[in-house]
């Protein structure tokens, strides 16, 4: 299959690049929130068949999250996903490895990064992003 959407798309991506993924929200569908910070809630199966498809189209994979690496990786291992989770090295400024997903609590450089709480900023002035972020007020 991701021969066939390689051929009919362009993807604008470089293999080879990293992409990171958030955690709570996005891979853990986290839908009571924090609660006692456990992981508590399924994996989003969506996602994760996006990161499966990037992974094998030679994208390399890391999750990057608040939360301690060991509970991510420890939970994701557990699920018996395509491949494992394991620890980023934090000395290491590139995560190349297109065999396992990396988990890391440090924000590394990615092409990019998939957040449920993210705010794609382009050079928008203060009045932009307050407009961007503001629901329009009844009169």
């Amino acid at each position: 299959m991701s021969k066939i959407i390689e051929q009919e798309y362009d993807l604008k991506l470089e293999k080879g690049h990293a992409i990171c993924f958030d955690f709570d929200g996005v891979i853990h569908k986290y839908r009571e929130g924090w609660k006692d910070g456990s992981i508590y809630d399924e994996a989003n199966p969506e996602v994760l068949d996006l990161m499966l498809f990037l992974q094998k189209v030679g994208m390399p994979i890391f999750i990057c999250s608040t939360r301690k690496p060991e509970e991510i990786i420890e939970w994701w291992n557990k699920q018996n996903f395509w491949c494992k989770a394991i620890s980023m090295n934090d000395e290491e400024t590139f995560w190349k490895d297109v065999e396992h997903v990396g988990v890391t609590n440090m924000k590394k450089p990615a092409q990019m990064y998939i957040d449920d709480r993210a705010y794609k900023y382009t050079g928008q002035t203060v009045k932009e992003f307050i407009l961007d972020n503001s629901e329009e007020k009844e009169e």
